[in-house]
């Protein structure tokens, strides 16, 4: 496996994250799935991580905290914002983490189709190879 293709997932809901894995793996992306933004928190530092999905709704720390602690930590990845909100916060989350610093990488609306993943997963691994 190439190095620089760890992706992570932070989504509180298990299924998502399985769904995110199960498209993800076939592109030759290795996946770490985080369903709370603690657990995340404690790996994302010794983590390799080349993509970040970030949902921006889950208990206990929700989406903008980690966009915040993202940018303290001073992450390189590229992050995508993967969210059931409206349009306008998605936007606002990205505009956000752009603000910080992040390397924003793109937003998906839930429910996330397999195609529009699939297009977003090969861009972000293009880019790292180009």
């Amino acid at each position: 496996m190439p190095k620089g293709r760890r992706l992570v997932i932070v989504d509180d809901d298990p299924a998502m994250g399985q769904y995110v894995r199960d498209v993800a793996e076939p592109l030759g992306y290795v996946v770490d799935v985080f369903t709370e933004g603690e657990g995340f928190k404690a790996a994302i530092g010794a983590s390799a991580a080349e993509l970040i999905i970030l949902d921006l709704t889950m208990p206990g720390t929700d989406g903008i905290e980690l966009l915040r602690y993202l940018s303290k930590i001073q992450i390189k990845a590229k992050i995508l914002i993967m969210s059931g909100f409206d349009s306008n916060i998605r936007e606002m989350a990205f505009l956000l983490g752009k603000q910080a610093n992040l390397a924003m990488f793109g937003i998906l609306p839930k429910p996330v189709r397999v195609a529009e993943l699939r297009l977003m997963l090969t861009e972000a691994m293009n880019e790292a190879d180009g």
